[in-house]
């Protein structure tokens, strides 16, 4: 099945990443699902990254046009605890590489793609965006819960990043 190929890919991507002496290690604690992969890639998003990962994992499930690594960067620079309650654009916080700051916000769970001549962000598999939003995520540990993702408050997330970037 698809969802066989795919965890067999992420198993094989994160060995990629592991160092020689980790490879046992990880190997004997090999996710047995493609839930259970999402999990470990959603956990070990870096902590000082969650909220930045939310927000650009929420944009990218209501988006009804694949987005351009510009636009889906400007997200980062959106301050969404501004003291006012409402979401500014920060000039500070625009990253010089782009694709380097979506990728490290969101890990394997995004790939950047050429689309004719400019590059879209995508979420690396049609499996991610349904397992993010799925009831089996909604009804997950507490420390993953945060990741699911109700559609109206994603779209609410999308629409105030747009506005603050206007």
């Amino acid at each position: 099945s698809l969802n066989r190929f795919r965890w067999i890919f992420c198993q094989l991507e994160i060995l990629r990443h592991c160092l020689p002496s980790s490879v046992w290690h990880f190997l004997e604690e090999l996710p047995e699902s493609l839930d259970e992969t999402y999990k470990r890639v959603l956990r070990e998003i870096k902590k000082p990254n969650r909220d930045h990962a939310r927000c650009l994992l929420q944009c990218l499930v209501v988006a009804i046009w694949p987005l351009h690594v510009e636009e889906l960067a400007e997200v980062l620079a959106v301050d969404f605890d501004d003291a006012e309650g409402i979401p500014k654009l920060n000039p500070n916080w625009h990253w010089e590489n782009q694709e380097q700051a979506l990728l490290m916000s969101c890990s394997s769970l995004i790939a950047i793609i050429d689309m004719g001549s400019s590059r879209v962000v995508q979420f690396s598999h049609f499996s991610v965006k349904e397992y993010l939003t799925s009831a089996r995520l909604a009804t997950s540990s507490q420390d993953v819960l945060c990741y699911h993702i109700v559609l109206g408050t994603a779209h609410t997330i999308l629409a105030q990043a747009c506005l603050s970037i206007l």
